[in-house]
């Protein structure tokens, strides 16, 4: 699961903490083991936007019910909503980011739509078309006369870069400790982050 919107340093001196007592305190959960893992990262750069958080839950219905409960409810920090969605493979998440510009247009014209994994359910008054890339989505409200951006790069243009970058990544179990890595990837860690960096847009 990947939360987004928590400003840096809130989580104090333990993140695992921090997290689990936000789950506990905002969705109410019961009191029981979550069982969570976590994910390591390098602290952003002066003035950049707060990370993202990952967090790996040992058991997938546990996973599940926190999911549902925090798209249920509104939760603020700050003044500034925390989303929350799963954490899907790289690939995944570049073809999804790439519907942001269709989703904001359907969303001005009140047009429903769903986004299943990397692909794109638009509820058309025609009927319900299913479009598997961007690409085809943005041509075809083009053709029905809506202004959008027709996006030009495959998300697969990116993806064997932040794969690499995906694979110097460290991740730690809750209680270890963490492992430091080079700086030979850092400039595929910032093209990652502008992906990492944005919250998910609510369907």
């Amino acid at each position: 699961m990947r939360i987004y919107g928590e400003p840096e340093e809130k989580e104090g001196n333990s993140m695992p903490d921090f997290v689990d007592q936000l789950l506990r305190t905002e969705l109410a959960l019961p009191d029981n083991n979550l069982q969570i893992q976590r994910a390591v990262a390098r602290k952003p750069e002066r003035n950049a936007p707060p990370r993202s958080i990952v967090v790996n839950f040992l058991e997938f219905n546990i996973k599940e019910k926190v999911l549902k409960k925090a798209w249920e409810k509104k939760i603020l920090m700050e003044g500034r909503r925390l989303s929350f969605d799963h954490e899907y493979a790289t690939e995944v998440v570049l073809k999804r980011k790439a519907y942001m510009g269709i989703k904001r247009v359907l969303k001005e014209k009140n047009i429903r739509f769903q986004t299943p994994l990397d692909r794109m359910r638009i509820h058309w008054d025609s009927g319900t078309r299913t479009y598997d890339s961007a690409q085809d989505a943005a041509q075809e409200q083009r053709r029905r006369g809506f202004s959008v951006e027709i996006p030009d790069r495959n998300a697969s243009e990116l993806y064997p870069e932040i794969e690499h970058l995906h694979q110097t990544k460290t991740w730690q179990r809750v209680g270890e400790s963490s492992a430091g890595g080079d700086g030979t990837v850092s400039r595929a860690r910032k093209r990652l982050q502008e992906y990492e960096r944005i919250p998910p847009e609510s369907n």
